[in-house]
C-alpha cells in the first residue's frame, strides 16, 4: 500500500510539472496542460507559434543557440521567464533536454513551479526523481538563497543591501555541480548551510547585490567573489533570478559559472606611444570588447580597484548601451573594499587596422571619475 502511494505521489508531482517542446526553428511543437493552465491559455492556441510567445527574449536566445550547436543530445539548466496571457511573467528553472535529429533537433523544456511556490522546488524535485536526477546531472551550478527573514525590497536600496547580507539565509537547492564549484564532496555539504561560509559580504559582492537590484532582481552575467572550502576566492558569472511576494524577497536563486582569464595579446594591433599613453592616464581606464570582454586596464583602474576592477569594468559595460558615447554615476567596488560612486563616462570606438587590411573593430572605451559623496563634484 506504501509503494502505491509513493508512486501515485510520484505522478502527481510529474503532473505539476511545465513541459513544452520546441522544435529547429524554435516554433512550439508542443504543451501540457499544465503549462497552458499556469499561463491561461489554451494549449491549442500555442501550438505553431514562435517560443516568443512562450519565453522572454533572453530565453528565446538560449534556446536558438542550443538548437545550433553540433550533436544529438544534451542537457542544459538556466532561469527563464514565461509570459502569462495577462502580461505578468513567471520565472522558472527551466530544464532543456536536446534530442531529435541532428537535422531536426528538438528541446524539451521542464519547469518545476516550486521556486514561486512555498511548498520549494527543491522538495519537489526530489519527489520526482526523474527530474532530480537531471538537475544533479547537469553541468551547470544550481544555487538558491532562502531568507529565514524575508527582505523588504520598498526601502531604499542601500537598506536591501544590508538586509540582503544581514538576513539569516541559508543554501537550498543546490546540486552536486554547485558543490564543485565550492569543493565540496556534494551537494549535503551545502544545502541548509549558512551562505555567509561561501558568499561574504564584500565590496565585489555589494556590487553584485547592486546590479542585480538596479536590474529588478532579474539580470544574467552579474559577477560575485565566493569562496571555495579551502578559503581561495573565485570569480563566479550568475544568473540571478528572485521570489519576491508583495514586497518581501523570500529567495534569490540562480545558476552560476566560474570566471576564467582568457589568454589575450592585451596591446595586439596597438603602437608602443599610444599603448604608453594609456598606461599613464590620470584617470582609472579600461578597453573592452564588444562581447564585454576587458582588453586591458591602465595603471590607475588597476590601482583603484584592484582585485575589482573586473566588476567594475562589468558594471560599466551593462550601463554604456548602444549609444556612441554616455555618462551615467555607478557605485564602483575600490581596492579598499568601500564603494564609492563614479562617473563612468563610456565610448565606443571604431578602429581600422589598416596595415593588414582587416576589417574594422568596435571598442568600448571606459573612464571612471571619482565623485565626492556629499557634493558629486568630481575628484
Amino acid at each position: 500500500m506504501r509503494e502505491r502511494k509513493t508512486v501515485a505521489d510520484m505522478h502527481a508531482a510529474a503532473e505539476r510539472l511545465l513541459v513544452d517542446r520546441i522544435g529547429g526553428d524554435t516554433a512550439v511543437l508542443a504543451v501540457n496542460q499544465a503549462e497552458a493552465t499556469a499561463l491561461g491559455v489554451s494549449p491549442r492556441a500555442l501550438l505553431g507559434g514562435p517560443a516568443a510567445v512562450l519565453y522572454d527574449a533572453d530565453t528565446v536566445k538560449r534556446l536558438r543557440s542550443m538548437l545550433a550547436e553540433p550533436g544529438d543530445s544534451g542537457t542544459y539548466v538556466f532561469p527563464a521567464s514565461l509570459a502569462r496571457h495577462n502580461g505578468t511573467r513567471i520565472d522558472v528553472m527551466a530544464i532543456a533536454v536536446r534530442g531529435g535529429t541532428p537535422e531536426s533537433p528538438v528541446i524539451d523544456i521542464f519547469k518545476a513551479p516550486g521556486v514561486e511556490a512555498d511548498s520549494g522546488f527543491h522538495d519537489l524535485a526530489e519527489s520526482n526523481e526523474i527530474m532530480w536526477g537531471i538537475i544533479q546531472a547537469a553541468r551547470e551550478a544550481i544555487w538558491c538563497i532562502r531568507y529565514d527573514l524575508p527582505v523588504d525590497v520598498t526601502v531604499p536600496t542601500d537598506e536591501i543591501v544590508d538586509q540582503i547580507f544581514e538576513h539569516p539565509s541559508v543554501w537550498c537547492m543546490c546540486n552536486n555541480a554547485m558543490a564543485k564549484a565550492y569543493g565540496l564532496r556534494d551537494e549535503t555539504d551545502l544545502n541548509a548551510r549558512n551562505v555567509r561560509f561561501h558568499w561574504p559580504r564584500n565590496a565585489v559582492n555589494e556590487a553584485f547585490i547592486r546590479e542585480v537590484i538596479a536590474n529588478g532582481f532579474r539580470v544574467d552575467g552579474a559577477i560575485s567573489e565566493d569562496y571555495r572550502r579551502d578559503g581561495t576566492p573565485v570569480r563566479m558569472e550568475n544568473d540571478v533570478r528572485a521570489h519576491i511576494v508583495e514586497g518581501r524577497l523570500h529567495r534569490l536563486w540562480g545558476t552560476l559559472r566560474e570566471v576564467r582569464q582568457v589568454g589575450i595579446d592585451l596591446r595586439n594591433g596597438v603602437s608602443d606611444y599610444a599603448a604608453l599613453a594609456f598606461e599613464l592616464m590620470p584617470l582609472p581606464a579600461c578597453l573592452m570588447r564588444p562581447d564585454g570582454t576587458v582588453i586591458s586596464e591602465n595603471a590607475a583602474w588597476r590601482l583603484a580597484f584592484g582585485s575589482g576592477g573586473e566588476v567594475s569594468a562589468k558594471m560599466a559595460f551593462r550601463s554604456a548601451g548602444i549609444s556612441e558615447s554616455r555618462e551615467i554615476v555607478l557605485p564602483l567596488p575600490l581596492a579598499s573594499g568601500e564603494s564609492l560612486h563614479h562617473l563612468v563616462t563610456s565610448q565606443w570606438q571604431t578602429v581600422s587596422d589598416l596595415a593588414s587590411g582587416a576589417a574594422s573593430t568596435r571598442y568600448l572605451a571606459v573612464t571612471a571619475r571619482l565623485l565626492d559623496n556629499d557634493s558629486g563634484v568630481q575628484r
